[in-house]
């Protein structure tokens, strides 16, 4: 799939005010504590590696499990990987692609869209800045497959 149809799909897919649309949560419930800030620095310094790990599992298994295309965002003023921008980073190799995760994740930069085909639709996993990875577009089916997913590692999966 070339950049110009990928990022097409995307964008509508993030525009979308659909039902099917979800994140990937690190707590069963949400904080409305106003002392959070205290926790969240506590889970940036001690737990955010491991939730990179995790997410870095549920990706590469969606990659292998679907059809699917990656694309870095295109929205960074200062792209971090200029060379890979526009590009299907599908075959790159899970270690630069990982690493690509880690750069999202644990330095809150920019994101990365993975596209994969759900029978005859396309869903779409985005990983953001730091915690903020989300799923769009899921057929009953393949919620129920993706949620075992995230389930199995021990993470969350919340209607958004």
């Amino acid at each position: 799939m070339d950049s110009k149809k990928a990022f097409d799909i995307i964008y509508d897919l993030l525009e979308a005010n659909e039902n099917d649309n979800y994140y990937i949560d690190f707590t069963p419930f949400t904080f409305s504590n106003k002392k959070y800030f205290e926790l969240e620095e506590f889970l940036d310094k001690h737990y955010k590696k491991c939730f990179s790990k995790k997410v870095k599992f549920i990706a590469f298994s969606i990659i292998y499990n679907y059809k699917s295309y990656i694309f870095l965002d295109t929205n960074s003023a200062e792209p971090i990987y200029p060379n890979l921008m526009n590009k299907d980073l599908r075959n790159i190799g899970l270690d630069k692609l990982a690493s690509i995760i880690d750069k999202m994740i644990l330095d809150n930069y920019s994101a990365l869209n993975i596209l994969f085909r759900n029978g005859n639709s396309i869903s779409l996993m985005r990983i953001e800045d730091s915690y903020d990875t989300y799923i769009f577009n899921l057929s009953d089916k393949e919620k129920v497959k993706i949620k075992d997913l995230i389930d199995h590692q021990g993470l969350f999966f919340k209607k958004l």
